[in-house]
This record gives structure tokens, sequence and C-alpha cells, in this order.
């Protein structure tokens, strides 16, 4: 099979806002592409939307929006959207490979009520995502930058809560999973703030029916438990 590199920078994605300039919740990286994920990218049939410095329009008519963020090569994202057929899910990443994989899906199975951006999700929450519109986010999996100095691109922290909580709607969810148990405190941490507890109803709980994928598998394997979080804006 064919493969080729893509290489982005963090030149190539937008400003945020809500980290410090040149901040960012994940590192580009060297990726090999194949042949067939780069078809689907290049052939997204109108399942594919580019950044823009205005509210997103989709979807029409209005129904539940939900957001991924950081959807590896989709399989969390086509089980969603397979469960709620009636509701619309948004997946964003900065991968192409995993774009790839997630648009051949789509095409293959014909879901249509997801659109997937290759972006930073967090510029796509301060300028294409109304106050107060989404019903959930899933962030499953998230970098967790182990070494201390690098916590400050954790994307559970102070800024970003504030961030997601303007975007949700009343009775919205944050849904949050990870494999490091030092990950998993410093969420605890930061929710149990006393004004955090005065907009958020925490809630750490048992493993959610969701679909399995190869980072979890791997992670399993490896010995490490996964925490699965839900928080509910209050």
């Amino acid at each position: 099979m064919v493969e080729s590199i893509t290489d982005h920078s963090i030149s190539e994605f937008p400003q945020t806002q809500s980290l410090r300039r040149g901040i960012r919740t994940f590192k580009p990286r060297r990726s090999r592409i194949t042949k067939s994920q780069q078809h689907a990218v290049d052939n997204p049939q109108a399942l594919l939307i580019d950044f823009q410095y205005e509210f997103l329009n989709w979807p029409h008519p209005p129904t539940p929006l939900y957001l991924d963020i950081g959807f590896g090569n989709g399989v969390s994202t086509l089980a969603l959207a397979r469960q709620e057929p009636d509701s619309a899910f948004l997946a964003v990443d900065v991968h192409t490979p995993g774009v790839g994989d997630l648009l051949s899906e789509l095409h293959k199975q014909e879901i249509t009520n997801v659109r997937v951006m290759e972006t930073d999700a967090i510029a796509v929450l301060e300028n294409m995502i109304r106050p107060g519109s989404l019903a959930g986010i899933y962030t499953l999996f998230p970098d967790p930058w182990q070494k201390a100095r690098h916590h400050k691109r954790r994307i559970v922290q102070q800024g970003i809560l504030d961030l997601m909580h303007s975007r949700l709607t009343p009775g919205g969810f944050w849904h949050i999973a990870t494999d490091w148990p030092h990950y998993a405190e410093s969420i605890s941490e930061l929710f149990a703030r006393p004004s955090n507890t005065k907009k958020w109803s925490r809630g750490e709980q048992a493993r959610p029916e969701r679909a399995v994928t190869r980072y979890e598998e791997r992670a399993i394997s490896e010995g490490r438990a996964v925490t699965d979080f839900h928080f509910l804006v209050g």
C-alpha cells in the first residue's frame, strides 16, 4: 500500500485565546498516510468542514449537537453516531491519517450525522460554536502531558474548563476518559475547586457503554486502569 508523510506545523493552526500564545493541547507529528486515507481526505463528499471565524450553521434543522475532541481513528465517533442517529456530531482532530480513516468509514457506512474538522478544537470552540449550543463534549484519552513543565498543555485546565462551560447547554456534559492516574487526580482536583463545584456537578463513573479503541486496548494490556468522568453543567 502506498504511503506518504504528512507534517503539520503549529503555525498552520488558528490562534487560540484560552491558552497563552504558542501553547497548544496537542503536538503536531509526522504521520504516515495511506493512499486510501488521502483519497478520503481529498474527496470528503461534504463531510469535511473548514475552519472559519464565524459560528457554525450545522446542523440544520436544529438538533442536539455533540463535539468529539481528538477522535483518533474515529472508532468512538462512529459508535456514538450509530447509537444516536437523530443527533449530530462534530469530530475534530489534528492528524490527517485519522481524519482519513473516519471519513472513509462515514462513506462506507453511509453515516450522515457526523461532520469532521482537521484543526485545533479549542479554536473551533472559541470561534465556531455558539455559547450554550452543545449538548455534550467527548474528550476520550487526551494527551496526559506527563512532565510537570508540560501540564500547561493539558486540555483539562481552568481556562478551557470555563470555555467548555460557556458552550454547553444547561444540563450538557463533558465526558472525559484517561488511563493515567495522575491525570485523573488532576481532573478530580480541578473540578473540586469551589468555583467549579458551583457550575458543575461532578461524577466519576464506571466505564460507560462506548467503543473500545486501540489506544484503550493497549492501555489495559499495559496494566493502566481507565477512569471515566461525566461532568454536568448545573
